[in-house]
């Protein structure tokens, strides 16, 4: 729907102003700010000249289309002359004419939200122009209309001097919008220029950071494999003399004596357990993965077999539910970390009648998922995430042999192939513990 505001008749280069002036008028009445009323009058005298040149007359006409919210103040220019044979090659930037026939269309294309040329030879031509009303203008109604209508009416039309004058005083304007943005831009380059630099020295103080801590870490690896060796010497030491005393001298000994030998003994073997699984802890992080084909059914079975003897002294029912599958992976991680959760799985459940063990696997589409389930102890879960810190026990040691490095050493390993553990459980109703290996380390080929 549109509603006309007024019409102004293109015969004289006097009109080409008075169109042009119009245009600027309508468009601060309608809410428009400086620079888009200085758009829209460009954008007519444009296409109002070349209808005065090029068709010699014409009529332009505004008018208001849409009657919502998102209203818009429409231009149709229209001539009577011979009209334009290569529409196409002028809005494309093709067409190059000495006489500047092309220039002001493709030019007022780019000033406004709607444009659209219709031209046949012989036939005239036809643009329309439109831009959109700026949001926070009031909805055109009659009265709106009315009131255009009476400005329009009391305006007078200026001389082409005057409108050379409008035209100057707004391209001083544009000019120092221009200037302003210019400073505006030097500010933000200089801006960016101190971020750049703030940047680059916090990248230089990090680099370093991060060279401190690789060889702060480098430093504490090898303090921790010194320091565990040298505890081995004293310990072989301490170890060696109490089975002696045990072996040699027992006879003599009282009963708190022969007492406090074996724990002597006992201390001494689990602190050797436990220094070995701090070694392994440390190494774990120089360690790098090597991908290999594993026979993950294979794995898993080789590994029971190794425990059978245990199995079998102990009545637990394994049950085992693996497709025959091979997976690119790090063999030696994935057997760790299979070993200690099913380990763990036999140690927990021992006391359970009977006690079970569960090993299964499934594909996941992007990932292979390995479950290790028990009928054990079990767990609260509250202290999930500490049970897979280093040396983190939630029984005593005179309850279940270990050093709590076990799902440390997992979790680590499970880090370095990219993959996650977690883990399900409640107290007196067994464990589950849920791996999952990306398909990039995951590859699977069925057979």
């Amino acid at each position: 729907m549109s509603t006309p505001i007024t019409r102004v008749e293109i015969r004289f280069e006097q009109d080409v102003v008075h169109a042009r002036q119009r245009a600027r008028l309508i468009a601060e009445l309608l809410g428009f700010d400086r620079q888009d009323q200085t758009r829209l009058s460009t954008a007519v005298s444009e296409i109002a000249r070349n209808a005065h040149q090029y068709a010699k007359d014409g009529e332009v006409e505004f008018f208001i289309e849409g009657d919502a919210a998102a209203q818009l103040l429409g231009v149709t220019v229209r001539d009577h002359g011979p009209g334009i044979p290569n529409v196409s090659d002028i809005l494309e930037g093709r067409y190059a004419s000495r006489t500047g026939l092309g220039l002001g269309i493709v030019g007022t294309r780019r000033l406004l939200d709607r444009f659209r040329i219709e031209s046949q030879p012989g036939q005239g031509t036809i643009v329309f122009l439109g831009k959109t009303l700026p949001p926070t203008a009031p909805k055109v109604t009659p009265a709106v209309l009315r009131r255009i209508a009476d400005a329009l009416a009391a305006t007078r039309t200026e001389s082409p001097l005057e409108e050379i004058r409008t035209q100057n005083q707004e391209l001083l304007v544009a000019l120092e919008q221009l200037r302003q943005r210019d400073e505006e831009l030097t500010g933000v380059n200089r801006a960016m220029a101190t971020l750049n630099a703030e940047l680059e020295k916090h990248t230089c103080q990090l680099q370093q950071t991060e060279k401190k801590l690789r060889l702060r870490n480098e430093d504490l690896k090898g303090f921790a494999y010194t320091v565990s060796h040298d505890l081995k010497a004293p310990l072989r030491g301490i170890a060696g003399y109490a089975q002696e005393l045990e072996r040699r001298h027992k006879t003599g000994l009282a009963e708190r004596a022969q007492f406090c030998i074996t724990q002597i003994i006992t201390a001494t073997s689990n602190l050797d357990h436990l220094i070995e699984d701090l070694l392994h802890y440390s190494r774990l992080d120089a360690e790098t993965p090597s991908l290999a084909d594993v026979n993950l059914r294979g794995l898993v079975e080789a590994i029971l077999k190794d425990r059978s003897l245990v199995i079998a002294e102990q009545h637990i029912e394994v049950t085992v539910d693996i497709p025959f599958t091979t997976l690119r992976t790090w063999e030696r991680g994935l057997v760790q970390v299979l070993t200690n959760l099913i380990d763990n799985a036999l140690k927990y459940s021992r006391d359970a009648g009977p006690p079970r063990l569960g090993i299964r696997a499934e594909a996941l589409g992007n990932a292979w998922r390995l479950v290790v389930s028990d009928n054990g102890i079990g767990f609260d879960m509250k202290y999930h995430d500490r049970i897979f810190g280093l040396f983190n026990r939630l029984v005593r040691a005179d309850e279940f042999e270990g050093t709590g490095a076990g799902l440390a050493i997992v979790k680590k390993l499970m880090e370095k192939l990219g993959g996650t553990i977690r883990a399900e459980s409640a107290p007196g109703q067994g464990a589950t513990f849920l791996v999952e290996l990306p398909a990039a380390v995951a590859k699977e080929s069925t057979s």
